[in-house]
C-alpha cells in the first residue's frame, strides 16, 4: 500500500460553508487480502512470517493414547502426513502457520463423507476468500450440545475458483493466533497481530520506495554554468548543452574550458537516516512475532555471535513455536474426537539440531538426579518406591 492509498478507503465531506473533513475507516486495513499481500510483499513481514511459518512445519507429531502410550501407525498421523493429494505435512502447517500469522485465523476444512470417521483430506481455506455472514452473532449462551449442534449446521460461504460452496461449521476446524472472542461478534475470529503494526509497515513500505528513489537520482548531475558578465550568467546555447549531456553520460573524466561546475542531485544520503528509521520500524515488527534480536536483528549486521544465534532460536521455539504448535495440534485432536477418548496429539521440536543441547541439558540434569538417588538408597536416606516417584516426576517435567 502506497502512501496515498489510503484516501480510496477515507470517507471525504464538503460542507455547504466549503469547509472538508476527513474520516479514515476504521476498517481499511483489515482486509484479509491486504495481510496477505503485505506479507508477499513486505521484506520484513515476509521474514518473519517465513521463518514462523517454516519452525511451525518442522514440529513431529506423536499420537498418545489414554495411558499416556505412543499409538503406533496412527490413522490420525497418516492423515496429517498427507492431508489432501497436493501437500504435504510440511507444506500444510507452513501454509496454517502463515495463514495463522497474517490474518490472526486459519480455518480448515475437513472432507468427511460420515461423522464417526476420519476425514477422507484436509484443506486450508484462503482467508480472504471466506464470507461469514452472520455466523459470528451469537445471541445468546451456548451450553448443551443441542446448541452446539445447532450452531455446527451455519454454514460459510467459500469460493474457490469462481465457483462458491456453502460449508457447515461443523466441518471446519478454527485456530486462533491470540483467542477468539476479544471483541463483539467475534465467536469464531482471533485479531491479527498485523493490525498492531499497520502503520509501521507503511513507514518501511515508504522508507523502501523513498530509498529506491534517492539512489535513482544520485546517479543524476547538475551542471551549472559559472561563466558571468558584470554578475549574470552568459547562457548556454542548446548545442553546449547536448554536448555537455552527452559527455557526462558517457565519460568518467570531463575536460571543457567552459567554467562549469557539476553536482551530485543527492548531496548525502547517509544523512537521511533511511536505515537507522528501517531498523527501528523492523524491530516493532519483530517484537510483535515474539521475535528476539538474536534471531533477526536489523541492528546487528551480522555481529550476533554463533552462540547467541543459537540461544536465541531455541527461546523462539520454547516461548512462541511451541505454545503456537500445541494450539495447533490440540484443535485438531478435539476437532478429530480425540479428546473424548481421552487420546492426545504431541507437537514437539526435540529432534531439530538447534534444539540437540538442550536436549543434552536436560539429560545431564536427569544424571545428576540419579546420582543424588543412588547417594540416598545406599546411605539409607531414601526408599526405592521414592527415587522412581521422583525420577518419573522429572522425566515428565524434562520431557523425556
Amino acid at each position: 500500500m502506497g502512501l496515498f492509498d489510503f484516501l480510496k478507503k477515507t470517507k471525504i465531506t464538503r460542507r455547504y460553508d466549503g469547509t472538508v473533513s476527513f474520516e479514515l475507516d476504521n476498517n481499511a486495513f483489515s482486509s484479509s487480502q491486504e495481510y496477505l499481500k503485505w506479507s508477499l510483499n513486505n521484506p520484513v513481514l515476509f521474514s518473519i512470517i517465513a521463518l514462523r511459518s517454516k519452525m511451525v512445519s518442522q514440529m513431529k507429531i506423536t499420537h498418545i493414547d489414554s495411558k499416556g502410550n505412543v499409538i503406533e501407525n496412527s490413522d490420525v498421523l497418516k492423515l496429517l502426513k498427507q492431508p489432501n493429494y497436493f501437500q504435504s505435512q510440511e507444506d500444510f502447517f507452513f501454509q496454517l502457520a502463515w495463514f495463522l500469522s497474517v490474518n490472526g485465523n486459519n480455518y480448515t476444512y475437513k472432507k468427511q463423507p460420515l461423522s464417526t470417521q476420519l476425514p477422507k483430506s484436509l484443506y486450508n481455506l484462503i482467508p480472504s476468500e471466506i464470507d461469514f455472514d452472520k455466523v459470528m452473532n451469537i445471541d445468546r449462551f451456548i451450553s448443551e450440545d443441542k446448541d452446539f449442534k445447532e450452531v455446527g449446521k451455519k454454514t460459510i460461504n467459500y469460493t474457490l475458483d469462481s465457483q462458491e460452496y456453502k460449508l457447515p461449521l461443523n466441518t471446519i476446524i478454527p485456530f486462533y493466533d491470540i483467542t477468539n472472542g476479544l471483541t463483539c461478534n467475534s465467536l469464531l475470529a482471533s485479531p491479527s497481530r498485523i493490525k498492531a503494526i499497520e502503520k509501521t509497515l507503511m513507514n518501511i513500505d515508504e522508507n523502501l520506495k523513498s530509498k529506491n528513489l534517492n539512489l535513482k537520482m544520485s546517479q543524476k548531475y547538475l551542471g551549472v554554468n559559472k561563466d558571468n558578465f558584470n554578475g549574470v550568467s552568459s547562457p548556454l546555447k542548446a548545442g553546449d548543452k547536448e554536448i555537455i549531456e552527452k559527455t557526462l553520460m558517457s565519460k568518467s573524466l570531463l575536460t571543457t574550458n567552459g567554467n562549469i561546475e557539476v553536482k551530485h542531485l543527492i548531496g548525502d544520503l547517509k544523512r537521511l537516516y533511511l536505515d537507522e528509521q528501517f531498523a527501528q520500524d523492523a524491530q516493532t515488527c519483530l517484537l510483535a512475532f515474539g521475535l528476539n534480536n538474536d534471531v533477526l536483528n536489523y541492528f546487528a549486521g551480522g555481529s550476533s555471535t554463533f552462540e547467541n544465534q543459537e540461544k536465541g532460536e531455541q527461546r523462539f521455539i520454547q516461548n512462541e513455536i511451541q505454545s503456537t504448535s500445541d494450539n495447533i495440534v490440540n484443535s485438531f485432536a478435539s476437532s478429530l474426537g480425540l479428546i473424548d477418548k481421552g487420546e492426545s496429539l504431541k507437537a514437539t521440536f526435540d529432534h531439530l539440531p538447534i534444539m540437540q543441547s538442550l536436549m543434552l541439558d536436560k539429560i545431564a540434569v536427569l544424571t545428576e538426579l540419579q546420582n543424588t538417588i543412588k547417594i540416598g538408597l545406599e546411605n539409607g536416606t531414601m526408599q526405592s518406591s521414592e527415587a522412581i516417584e521422583m525420577t518419573k516426576n522429572l522425566r515428565i517435567k524434562l520431557g523425556l
